[in-house]
């Protein structure tokens, strides 16, 4: 009777060990992350122009949701050259298809680096004061925002939207329009 009440035993112990080993195992594929790394071109037009290339990377979360830090590179007509450090979040709304819609969003700092005209005053050896122009570098940190849709098919993106950006060159705020056409990896 013991040799039947530790068989019994040992069989329920094993089953339970089998049943927790399968369920942790549900729990790791309902949990699953995966990292990627994004890079996007595009252009933006508002009241000022440029092109631009962010590169992100992240994690997925389920497939669906991602988030990462990215770092970018642009010019424009405001201060020529932008270097954006920002954080972005992107749901793909996953329907069975190919198509996946998505939507991003990104906020962080714009690094801006430029040439500006300045009007320099000097005065010459024989005491005459006068000015001339000459070419300083300037460098200033601004805003970086942009909420976009779009879709993606298999590693490829487009996505379109609107972006908000401060220029340390001028005062105000500066919106527009964005795209951008992107690869996964």
């Amino acid at each position: 009777m013991k040799n039947n009440a530790l068989k019994t035993l040992a069989v329920l112990c094993f089953a339970i060990i089998c049943g927790l080993g399968s369920l942790s195992a549900q729990e790791q594929q309902e949990k699953k992350v995966a990292y990627n790394f994004i890079n996007e071109y595009g252009f933006f037009v508002g009241k000022r122009v440029g092109w631009t290339g962010v590169f992100i990377n992240g994690i997925t979360i389920k497939g669906n949701d991602a988030i990462g830090l990215g770092v970018g590179y642009g010019l424009n007509n405001a201060t020529f050259q932008e270097v954006p450090i920002f954080l972005n979040y992107r749901h793909y709304f996953d329907r069975g298809r190919k198509l996946k819609p998505l939507i991003n969003a990104a906020a962080g700092i714009g690094l801006h680096f430029w040439d500006q005209d300045v009007l320099v005053p000097y005065t010459n050896d024989y005491g005459y004061q006068s000015t001339y122009w000459d070419t300083e570098s300037r460098k200033g940190v601004g805003l970086y925002a942009t909420i976009a849709g779009g879709f993606r098919v298999k590693a490829l993106s487009f996505t379109g939207g609107f972006f908000f950006r401060t220029f340390p060159s001028e005062k105000g705020f500066n919106g527009g329009i964005e795209a951008k056409v992107g690869y996964t990896f």
